[in-house]
């Protein structure tokens, strides 16, 4: 190819990029890169497509063109290689720019880098000596392959940085996150809520590529959040920075995944927001959750067994079915679109012996069969014996007497049978050993001995004979005491009962926050005591052989004075305003459910409030009623200030007080009242000062941040 105007000024460009990406390469520590090269650094994703092809086109022209000699050969082959080269330059001096924004793990950066100066040179290098390479085929090829692998390289790390770890090979590894795992093993966090943010926000926000400072790889990092702070705050009304984000519209700049990025479907959203919500716990299993809890309704659809069975027989007609539900039998598929059937039977009184019969047009696909407490009698065995499929059968406090149990030895395919509440006996069950499948008997409370198990067992070694609970040798526990008040908030006396309803049980109580002990500290005996005082009712339940119960706590508050009125200086926050001033009034007791309207809550600034009398008034206690609820950065108060006086100008400082502060997160969220008492002084004005936490402590998810502070009543005297 003859040296043009245009090959000069590419070979020259060329040079000139690859020596300014060489300098600036092994001085990148010092490099400082303005908003304008910025703008220009985030074109490298744009630009790397091109010497991507083009190296790869020019190493296929240069080693398996057959056309060599050529002037066609040469110019084609000179075009592709100074393209490449120029193209790879560029490339590479955006990509360090585009490295200087952070937000990328060091070392695959370092690495990126420097093979993409590699890929640069080694183009250039090609071009330059292209003439000598071409003279021979085996130099050709080497320098081919050391280009393609180089290039290959460099994709490969700039793929991790962007779309996280094993981004090219993962379609071909396995995905820890997608193994499988049974229903009652799974965890909503590492099951459920993980996988979500690993295909839809990981790519951006990993260890390698920490986009806003924010990393998901771990528990840790999802906790501490990025530069806008932590992902989630349950006392937000959107509940925090990711559910706004993910909330937004789609075309917003601050909407996420970005637009042009796979978007979160409408099942994952409502995943996100229920986690959060329920309290973004990370080790809560989904079996723990209520059958009703939405969250474990989501999972259901995730999550299905791992063992799916795959059934001998075709799907019943679906009017037959459907004909066969009354008020006292439901005939249902066990799963969605299943073919195989489940029955259960209601209503003691109306069953009759003919309600299974009519179950025989749909005989082969019935595999689980629930007759609880029924009154199934021995001549119906021989009806059930001819569901073929039948894999559970529930006949427990049925009144079947085993005579006829031989019959169930027709269901080849049974696996689990309960006899729990029924007079068979030890000779009944064992005629059932034969059964190939069979791997549970439910057997409690039926006419076997207890002496008789052991042996029947050995008999029947392939089945696990279930025997119930005896609760012999075991201490248990006993339950914390119910607390039943008339008040928690009184004028003169407040009637309470404690109950526990473990006879022969002994409710002991304190009314100083102690902890009750077994010997000295009263006891309620049932009968209801009597507070006149604001306190803290501490209660402890004792029985000789059980464990002593956990501890019961209540607040009581006796109002005294009220003020004729009553002025904020800060506003509360918008989100947690209650009533304005009156909420520390109104003697409305607050929820740990702090959503409810009945609390002011505080972070950016101290709650600070004037408490005005028409009339001097003696004053000795004041009383605050508040909120902790650590996981939700609601801690108690770093320090309580009540000062007083005859007017607003004239006030003098009459106590101090800072409460003791949490050592970890776990405690549930409880209402705690703090009490200043003081010399009585007569008084016009009194302002109260409660000051949040300015830094949370360094084991809390949020450390380094300003706690919350939350106040629904102020008691006087």
């Amino acid at each position: 190819m003859k040296n043009t105007r245009w090959t000069v000024i590419g070979y020259n460009s060329c040079f000139a990029l690859n020596s300014l990406l060489l300098f600036l390469a092994l001085f990148t520590a010092h490099l400082q890169v303005p908003a304008l090269l910025q703008v220009t650094g985030r074109m490298h994703p744009l630009l790397l497509h091109f010497p991507i092809v083009l190296l790869v086109l020019a190493a296929v022209w240069e080693t398996a063109v057959k056309a060599k000699g050529s002037p066609l050969f040469y110019a084609a082959g000179d075009a592709l290689l100074l393209t490449a080269a120029v193209s790879a330059a560029l490339t590479a001096l955006l990509g360090l720019f585009l490295s200087k924004e952070g937000g990328y793990d060091a070392t695959t950066l370092f690495w990126h880098q420097w093979s993409g100066v590699a890929v640069s040179l080694l183009a250039f290098a090609w071009y330059g000596f292209r003439q000598p390479i071409r003279t021979a085929k085996i130099p050709a090829i080497l320098v081919a392959l050391l280009s393609t692998g180089t290039l290959t390289l460099a994709g490969h790390l700039g793929a991790t940085l962007t779309h996280g770890e094993n981004y090219l090979l993962a379609p071909i590894t396995s995905d820890p996150s997608k193994i499988r795992v049974p229903w009652e093993d799974a965890l909503v966090f590492r099951d459920l809520v993980r996988p979500i943010l690993a295909a839809k926000c990981m790519s951006c926000h990993h260890a390698g590529k920490a986009k806003g400072a924010l990393a998901m790889d771990t528990e840790a990092l999802l906790l501490k959040g990025g530069k806008h702070g932590p992902l989630w705050d349950s006392t937000a009304t959107a509940f925090g920075h990711l559910l706004q984000r993910i909330h937004l519209p789609v075309d917003a700049k601050e909407h996420m995944p970005p637009a042009g990025k796979a978007q979160l479907t409408a099942p994952e959203l409502e995943i996100l927001y229920h986690w959060i919500k329920n309290g973004a716990n990370f080790q809560q299993k989904i079996v723990d959750l209520p059958e009703t809890d939405t969250l474990r309704m989501l999972a259901a659809d995730y999550f299905k067994p791992t063992d799916e069975e795959v059934y001998p027989f075709a799907a019943a007609d679906e009017t037959t079915v459907q004909k066969l539900n009354n008020d006292y039998r439901v005939v249902q598929p066990l799963a969605m679109h299943a073919q195989a059937l489940q029955v259960e039977f209601f209503g003691t009184a109306a069953f009759q012996s003919v309600f299974l019969q009519d179950l025989q047009v749909v005989k082969e696909q019935i595999v689980s069969l629930n007759l609880h407490k029924m009154p199934v009698q021995d001549a119906d065995l021989p009806t059930i014996a001819t569901f073929p499929n039948l894999r559970k059968l529930n006949l427990s406090f049925t009144q079947i007497t085993g005579a006829t149990l031989g019959e169930l030895k027709k269901l080849k395919a049974l696996r689990q049978l309960s006899l729990s509440g029924t007079a068979v006996k030890a000779a009944d069950i064992e005629v059932l050993r034969e059964l190939p499948d069979l791997s549970v008997v439910q057997l409690w409370n039926t006419g076997i001995a207890e002496a008789e198990f052991a042996g029947l067992q050995q008999r029947m070694p392939n089945v696990h004979l279930e025997s119930g609970y005896s609760g012999a040798n075991v201490v248990a526990k006993l339950n914390t005491a119910l607390i039943e008040s008339d008040a928690q908030v009184f004028t003169h006396t407040t009637r309470v009962k404690l109950k526990n309803y473990i006879h022969g049980a002994a409710v002991r109580y304190t009314l100083d926050g102690s902890i009750p002990d077994s010997l000295t500290s009263p006891v309620s005996n049932g009968d209801s005591i009597t507070i006149d005082h604001t306190c803290v009712l501490t209660t402890k339940t004792f029985l000789p052989g059980w464990i002593s119960s956990g501890v019961a706590s209540r607040y009581f508050y006796k109002t005294g004075y009220t003020p004729d009125s009553i002025t904020l200086r800060y506003p509360p926050d918008p989100q947690h305003k209650g009533e304005g001033p009156k909420t520390l009034v109104n003697q409305k007791i607050g929820e740990t459910d702090f959503s409810n309207n009945k609390w002011l809550g505080y972070r950016a600034t101290d709650l600070e409030c004037l408490l005005f009398f028409n009339t001097p008034t003696a004053i000795s206690t004041v009383s605050l009623s508040t909120l902790v609820n650590i996981g939700s950065y609601i801690m108690p108060a770093a320090e309580i200030q009540v000062w007083g006086g005859p007017t607003a100008k004239s006030l003098v400082l009459l106590q101090k007080l800072r409460p003791s502060q949490p050592a970890m997160v776990g405690a549930p969220a409880a209402r705690t009242g703090f009490t200043c008492t003081f010399a009585t002084r007569q008084v016009r004005v009194l302002k109260l000062v409660v000051k949040p936490v300015a830094k949370l402590p360094a084991w809390h998810p949020g450390k380094g941040e300003r706690g919350w502070v939350f106040v629904d009543e102020i008691f006087l005297n």
